[in-house]
């Protein structure tokens, strides 16, 4: 095993879906929706009328997928992490259909060329960070000869640390919106 790999604990670890308390209860209220709408389900079936049919049949083929969608997309399909090590290494990490986390691109700290950060609702913000020269880890590193761009959404106090990160570097962005 090569020197270099070796890695210490990532000094900041920045995560999506990152758990608050927004995302507990949106999860609870789409599973709340999901048994809301089979109560419905029953209550119709017992009334055996052409109405009740239609409606049975759109919320089958219409909510009920819906729903099952919304559910796996929020657990497994958006799942990102980005590491930051002592090194000043930065690992982008994506989540895969069953949780496993897949390493896409590593990067010094010195590669990142722009930081765009967007506000978004419930203490959020959204970070879009331009990397020049990435190396991209697939079946087999390869560095990659254009910019890459990755996004992850973080509570604002994590989006603090990392800026204070980069700024105690003395690494100045251009176009940096303020938060």
């Amino acid at each position: 095993m090569e020197l270099d790999t070796l890695q210490d604990e990532p000094r900041l670890i920045l995560t999506y879906p990152h758990r608050l308390k927004f995302n507990r209860v949106a999860f609870i209220s789409m599973i709340l929706l999901t048994l809301i709408v089979l109560w419905i389900l029953i209550q119709l079936t017992t009334y055996n009328t052409g109405f009740s049919g239609k409606v049975i049949v759109t919320i089958v083929l219409i909510v009920l997928p819906l729903l099952m969608w919304f559910i796996a997309y929020y657990n497994y399909l958006n799942g990102v992490k980005l590491e930051l090590y002592g090194n000043n290494l930065i690992k982008y990490y994506t989540y895969g259909s069953r949780g496993n986390s897949l390493l896409h691109f590593k990067f010094q700290a010195e590669d990142i060329g722009n930081i765009k950060i967007n506000k978004y609702p419930f203490n959020c913000v959204k970070l879009t960070i331009i990397i020049k020269n990435p190396i991209f880890c697939g079946l087999h590193e390869k560095k990659l000869n254009k910019p890459s761009r990755v996004t992850i959404i973080v509570a604002r106090e994590k989006a603090d640390l990392f800026m204070q990160e980069m700024k105690g570097l003395n690494l100045m962005f251009k176009d940096q919106n303020q938060m």
